[in-house]
């Protein structure tokens, strides 16, 4: 029973597949904006995921996992920012480190966990 419900949050909580997202103008007006923002409050949550976000759309992987460990550092419990760095990682080539983030993402998702456990993962 343990088993059946561990592989069912497995399946709602993985990284599916890749999706190429194309840039578009109104993306960089708003990364713009949340450079802007940066600028201001260098610690805008919101703003480093944007930038950290755009940085993973046009390629520029290590300084989007850069941004991430910023906000991370910061916000541990920001939503998506474990699912975006396990993707990052992922393709960086350290599936191992990926593989920790997804299950720190996983603690995050799951609304039963407490929040004590929630606030230091590790």
């Amino acid at each position: 029973m343990r088993s059946m419900q561990n592989h069912e949050l497995l399946k709602r909580h993985s990284i599916g597949q890749r999706v190429q997202i194309v840039p578009a103008p109104a993306d960089r007006e708003v990364v713009l904006a949340a450079e802007r923002r940066l600028a201001e409050d260098p610690g805008d949550a919101d703003a480093l995921f944007a930038v950290a976000a755009w940085d993973e759309i046009v390629g520029d992987l290590v300084n989007a996992l850069n941004v991430l460990n910023r906000l991370v550092s910061r916000t541990p419990d920001y939503p998506g920012v474990w699912w975006l760095r396990a993707r990052i990682l992922r393709d960086l080539g350290r599936e191992r480190d990926a593989m920790a983030c997804e299950q720190i993402a996983r603690i995050y998702a799951e609304p039963d966990i407490p929040q004590s456990v929630r606030k230091f993962p590790l």
